[in-house]
C-alpha cells in the first residue's frame, strides 16, 4: 500500500467499491477531493468534540478496544490515536465497513504512522466479534440508515459493546419539517458545485482540465448524495432508550457556519447531538440535555 497521499481516491474507489445500483464509487472516489475543497462536512468538523468525548469514556480504561464504524476517512483513526497518546493509553483499533475503499484508506494511515488496526470487510449490521468493545466510536453513520434500519444498527452497537463500554457519537438533527429522504435540491446541488469550482481557483487549481475535473465530482456527488434523516431530538433519543442504552452525556450544539452553502452534506448551519452513551451508567460523564 502506498503512502496516503501518493493513493489515487478515484482509482482506488473504481477497483474496490461496491459495484451496481447501490454503488458507492461516486462518494468514495470523489470524497477525498471534495474535502479538500472545503465543501463536505467532515468528522473534523468536530475534531475537538470528539477528541474530548474520547477522553471522558476512556477515563480508567488502559488497553481499550476501540471500534469504528462508518469512517468515510483516515481522520477517526488519528483522532483516536492521538487522543489515546495524550492519555498515556494503547489502543488497540479496530474499523469495519461495508466498502473495503475507506478500510483500504484508515490501512494505509496506520501503517504509515506505525498504527495497528485491524479491519474488516463486512456490513456492521451482520458483523460479529470474537471479543466486545470497550469504545464504538461513529460520526454522522445513522443518516446512512433508513428508520426501519436505525434499530436494527442500535442493537448491533448494544451487542458489540463491552458491559462497560460506550458509544461516542456525534449525530445531525434536522427540523421537524424535513422530509423522511434528504437530497439536494436543485439550487443546493448548484450552489455547492460552483462553491467547489471557486474553491478550487482560490487554492490555485485554474487549468480548464482541472476545473472539469472538480465541476464533474461535485456534480456526481450532489446529483447523488442522501441522507435518512432525523427529524426530532425524542426520535434520536428513543433509538438508544429502546435499545436499553443509558445516556452518560446528551448534549445538543448548534454548529454555526456563515455563508450560502447548504445541503445533506456540507458544513452549513445545523444541530448536532453530542453523545455518550452505554449499557449502563457511567460515572465520568455529565447528562446535560
Amino acid at each position: 500500500m502506498n503512502k496516503i497521499h501518493d493513493i489515487d481516491p478515484q482509482q482506488l474507489a473504481l477497483q474496490h467499491c461496491i459495484k451496481g445500483e447501490s454503488g458507492c464509487s461516486w462518494y468514495h472516489g470523489n470524497w477525498h477531493l471534495l474535502k479538500s475543497l472545503g465543501v463536505v462536512s467532515t468528522s473534523a468538523v468536530h475534531e475537538n468534540t470528539i477528541s474530548h468525548l474520547l477522553q471522558l469514556a476512556l477515563a480508567g480504561k488502559t488497553a481499550p478496544r476501540i471500534l469504528l464504524t462508518g469512517s468515510t476517512d483516515e481522520t477517526l483513526v488519528r483522532l483516536v490515536h492521538n487522543t489515546c497518546s495524550d492519555l498515556g493509553i494503547q489502543e488497540k483499533l479496530f474499523a469495519v465497513d461495508i466498502c473495503a475503499t475507506p478500510l483500504m484508506f484508515m490501512q494505509a494511515y496506520a501503517k504509515e504512522n506505525q498504527i495497528e488496526l485491524v479491519t474488516y470487510h463486512c456490513d456492521v449490521l451482520k458483523f460479529e466479534a470474537e471479543k466486545n468493545f470497550d469504545i464504538i466510536l461513529t460520526h454522522a453513520f445513522m443518516g446512512y440508515f433508513d428508520a426501519t434500519q436505525r434499530p436494527l444498527l442500535m442493537e448491533k452497537w448494544h451487542q458489540l459493546l463491552s458491559d462497560s463500554g460506550k458509544i461516542i457519537t456525534i449525530q445531525r438533527v434536522r427540523p421537524a419539517d424535513s422530509s423522511a429522504l434528504v437530497k439536494f435540491s436543485a439550487a443546493q446541488a448548484s450552489t455547492f458545485v460552483d462553491s467547489a469550482i471557486d474553491a478550487a481557483k482560490s487554492s490555485g487549481l485554474t487549468t480548464q482540465t482541472e476545473i472539469d475535473s472538480i465541476k464533474s465530482a461535485a456534480t456526481e456527488f450532489a446529483n447523488r448524495f442522501v441522507s435518512h434523516a432525523i427529524t426530532s431530538k425524542s426520535a434520536l433519543e428513543s433509538l438508544f432508550t429502546n435499545a436499553e442504552l443509558v445516556f452518560d452525556l446528551l448534549e445538543y450544539h448548534r454548529l454555526e457556519r456563515k455563508g450560502v452553502l447548504s445541503g445533506p452534506s456540507v458544513p452549513s448551519n445545523a444541530e448536532f447531538a453530542h453523545i455518550i452513551a452505554g449499557k449502563t451508567p457511567g460515572t465520568s460523564c455529565q447528562l446535560k440535555n
